[in-house]
């Protein structure tokens, strides 16, 4: 016989296993232990199983909140500002489209909150809920990206950004990745798919130079150290080749100028022409460079070198990857798909640094990133992160004491509604524990992603609906007529219907792009569903006997 008691202890050991070594994803894990232990709830008949699988998924949260704490909003807890540039001024239309993108692209990184704020003509600000270094570098580039996809065949480009079905992007899962780390998945209309067959025919094992944010009328000024980098190979006119190759595109080549000491007649060729230089050799010939009218274009040093890769194709050496230049991979063509014959299915991947946990980590911020930049679109205009400060939550204690007598009242009012109707304290405790039970889960669910005000309302109008289903349970099991199964029937039945209602309802607001409400959204669907799946039944079990 299966012994539902050690099942449930051992699952609770094996997801408190998992909180702890992956924090990041603690919230994912507490969701998926919710969606477990009430699939259990419903299949375990026995009483006492069903407020112990109420327990278990407490004890993780409690779990949770200990080793992890509550990341709050920026309401609560301040957070970061970082200024994003605008290399020309926009119009109010432009800046509106260019708020909105960018509030797409926090919300695809999987920011709950973020607020952005346009300035002016020629900026607008980011902030975020967090002053960790690591997160905001991460921010930052994903918010420094303009969001231009091409990929480039022969020197022609065969695949834009804007051919890109966007509610098609998606990660994909590592069973499908073909040789790569990490790769992002997208479907293209029909134009995209008919100008890709036609570029790529007859192009077999070719590489397909996929390229976010390549510069436009841009030269790369670097030392061939800087070129060849940690690279083994000694074929030094077949490197030069490739990086040439890569570069090139049909009416807007990427020059490369390999420096040894002397710019010689280096010239730009407008006005915007961009001089892409490391940090250090920028420190060296800068300002050589600004004089010769360039505009400076400084990556990290280690950005500059190419990722070279022997490879069988018809070019032999070719480019991998080169951050400089935004050159995210180099696949190539399969004979499948240079038939001539549209396909409407592609992915970008690339590989990750590291070993095991850590590649795994790096591999998996590479999909987010370029997931949400293409999910976010384009910017009409290039852009540049300026300096990031730290802004003070305006109330942030105020508003947090605030929350917090709102969830109390909130469990008072409960208590007194509950003690006028009833008059039962067999009835009034449990369904004070079973709310106080939700907000604790609920809590550490939002927490572990970022709780701000829209979240903690949230919070507070699932205790409410929970309220309501429990009275509902409650009225059910007192009525004299039917037997103790018929009563429970009618009442659940009253219950999915409340809550498949507040899920209907809230999917909008989860998906409208709206990222100041999607926690309130986020916090109800999740008290809908823990009520249902989990603390439900084990309220029932509770009072079955009540009306007996």
């Amino acid at each position: 016989m299966i012994d539902g008691k050690k099942i449930l202890a051992a699952l609770v050991l094996l997801f408190a296993a998992v909180i702890y070594l992956y924090p990041l994803f603690a919230g994912l894990f507490l969701m998926l232990a919710l969606v477990v232990f009430g699939a259990l709830s419903h299949f375990w008949h026995g009483r006492e199983l069903k407020m112990m699988c109420l327990g278990a998924i407490i004890l993780l949260a409690l779990f949770n909140m200990g080793l992890n704490g509550l990341k709050f909003g920026i309401d609560f807890s301040g957070g970061t500002r970082i200024p994003v540039v605008l290399e020309s001024p926009a119009s109010s239309t432009m800046m509106d489209e260019m708020v909105t993108t960018i509030k797409k692209r926090a919300s695809a990184f999987g920011l709950t909150e973020v607020k952005v704020r346009a300035v002016g003509e020629t900026q607008i600000n980011v902030e975020v809920p967090s002053s960790d270094p690591a997160f905001i570098k991460a921010v930052e580039d994903v918010l420094a990206r303009q969001g231009v996809y091409s990929g480039i065949v022969d020197g022609k480009e065969a695949m834009r950004g804007d051919y890109i079905l966007p509610g098609t992007i998606s990660m994909v899962s590592p069973a499908a990745l073909r040789g790569e780390d990490w790769a992002v998945s997208f479907s293209v209309n029909r134009e995209g798919a008919e100008h890709f067959a036609d570029i790529v025919e007859g192009k077999a094992n070719y590489p397909i130079y996929m390229y976010l944010d390549r510069p436009n009328d841009a030269v790369v000024v670097a030392t061939w150290q800087e070129l060849k980098g940690q690279s083994t190979l000694m074929d030094e006119t077949g490197m030069k080749n490739a990086m040439k190759e890569c570069l090139r595109l049909d009416g807007g080549d990427i020059e490369l100028n390999i420096y040894n000491g002397d710019l010689g007649n280096l010239t730009p060729k407008t006005n915007r022409t961009k001089a892409i230089v490391s940090k250090n050799l920028s420190e060296q010939i800068g300002s050589q460079l600004e004089a010769k009218g360039f505009q400076l274009q400084v990556v990290d040093d280690a950005d500059m070198a190419p990722k070279f890769l022997m490879s069988n194709n018809v070019q032999g050496i070719i480019i991998e990857e080169w951050q400089a230049v935004g050159l995210l991979s180099s696949p190539s063509l399969s004979p499948s798909i240079t038939t001539g014959i549209p396909n409407y299915g592609y992915q970008i991947g690339g590989v990750a640094e590291g070993t095991g946990s850590v590649k795994t980590q790096n591999a998996y911020d590479n999909e987010r990133k370029i997931e949400s930049i293409l999910k976010g679109g384009a910017l009409p205009v290039q852009i540049s992160i300026g300096s990031k400060t730290i802004i003070p939550a305006p109330l942030g204690e105020e508003f947090l004491r605030m929350s917090i007598i709102g969830l109390g009242l909130a469990l008072v009012a409960i208590s007194l509604f509950i003690s006028i109707r009833y008059r039962k304290t067999s009835i009034l405790l449990p369904i004070i524990a079973i709310s106080i039970s939700e907000m604790v889960i609920l809590l550490s669910v939002i927490g572990s992603f970022t709780i701000d005000l829209a979240g903690m309302a949230g919070i507070i109008a699932a205790i409410g609906v929970g309220v309501d289903s429990q009275i509902v349970i409650t009225d059910e099991l007192l009525k004299k007529e039917g037997t103790k199964d018929e009563k429970l029937g009618r009442a659940f039945e009253i219950v999915t219907t409340t809550v498949t209602v507040a899920v209907f309802a809230m999917v909008p607001l989860l998906f409208s792009g709206m990222v100041e409400i999607i926690g309130f959204a986020i916090s109800t669907i999740l008290g809908a569903l823990l009520g249902l799946l989990i603390s439900r039944p084990a309220y029932a079990a509770i009072i079955e006997g009540v009306g007996d």
